[in-house]
């Protein structure tokens, strides 16, 4: 199945292609791409469609650099929901490494590791396009590159820079294209496409940062979002968080949510070694352990949003999770005192 990836990523292609003289409306119809997909920031386009528009483009107009170039639209804005979290980290580095992880909600064709620095050395990201039947991505190595590159200057400040950044295909453009959008020493030829951070960057603490909102909005994206590589156990338990609030996260509700029959559910989990009942119940604690830890929110109010229909079924639930009541759960958090229950 071919990957999708947010049309934020074309943001700017308009402009950009008359910029250079060219009818962009008629470029985005060769590839089957609504002329008004950039102004659909939600939405998701083919990955194949979008990245051989940008390859095609750079050749109708002659235009060696246009992925350096179309990143002037772009930056850490364009990855959406994850952009909350990299904004609201602690340090670059943890910014860095939340859209790494989180990566495949842009797209999940797109692969970021992290190759933590040792003895002081530069903080090493290797990057990889993993969609295939594509021959030519040039243009979208240099524009996520650029992009990156952007990301760092926002976070870091503007006159913060990567210290190198390798690329596997020949050079395209100039090199004062590189040198203005990049800032940065470039490689050409190499095994593989690596952006390297300063060592001296990487700590650096990001201003305005809020932790609560860095919190809810990982929380966000954990429980929305699975990874390309997410087993079906793992649908199973995001399908499961969903449903336990309403009441409603039975082995049938849902087979049902997946169009399957409650067999076939369960034998498909037996060939990952679970059951769909031992999963539900271990969503159900790890959402206990948070609920109990908002000194905020009743027992009661607990209660319904793990889908109990009685708080004795929770006070069971605890006893058998924890070895101990709600109440003496929360008794024994390091935290402020809860509301009474």
């Amino acid at each position: 199945m071919a990957s999708l990836i947010r049309a934020t990523n074309l943001w700017g292609y308009s402009d950009l292609v008359r910029e250079l003289g060219g009818d962009p409306e008629q470029l985005l119809s060769r590839f089957q791409l609504p002329v008004s997909i950039e102004q659909q920031s939600d939405a998701f386009i083919d990955f194949r469609s979008g990245a051989r528009l940008v390859e095609s483009t750079a050749v109708d107009l002659d235009c060696p650099d246009f992925g350096l170039r179309l990143s002037r639209w772009q930056g850490l804005d364009i990855l959406g929901p994850v952009a909350v979290i990299a904004r609201n980290a602690q340090t670059v580095r943890d910014a860095l490494t939340a859209v790494a992880r989180f990566l495949y909600v842009h797209s999940p064709a797109l692969k970021l590791e992290v190759a933590e620095p040792s003895g002081g050395s530069d903080m090493t990201f290797n990057y990889e396009i993993t969609e295939r039947g594509l021959p030519d991505l040039r243009q979208a190595y240099e524009l996520s590159t650029a992009n990156f590159s952007r990301v760092v200057g926002l976070l870091a400040g503007p006159d913060a820079h990567l210290a190198a950044v390798s690329f596997m295909h020949q050079q395209l453009g100039p090199d004062s294209a590189y040198e203005e959008v990049l800032g940065c020493p470039v490689l050409f030829g190499q095994p593989r496409c690596e952006f390297h951070l300063p060592a001296g960057l990487a700590d650096k603490p990001i201003d305005n940062a809020d932790q609560e909102t860095r919190r809810i909005g990982t929380r966000y994206l954990e429980t929305e979002f699975l990874p390309h590589d997410a087993t079906f156990a793992d649908q199973v338990a995001a399908l499961s968080r969903r449903l336990l609030p309403v009441g409603q996260a039975t082995t049938e509700a849902i087979a049902d949510e997946l169009a399957m029959h409650p067999r076939s559910l369960q034998r498909r989990l037996a060939e990952e070694g679970t059951r769909c009942q031992d999963i539900v119940d271990d969503e159900r604690r790890k959402q206990a352990v948070r609920y109990l830890s908002e000194p905020r929110l009743y027992l009661g109010q607990i209660t319904g949003m793990l889908g109990f229909a009685e708080q004795s079924s929770l006070n069971r639930a605890c006893q058998r999770w924890f070895g101990m009541t709600p109440r003496e759960y929360r008794a024994g958090l390091p935290r402020a005192r809860s509301v009474s229950d």
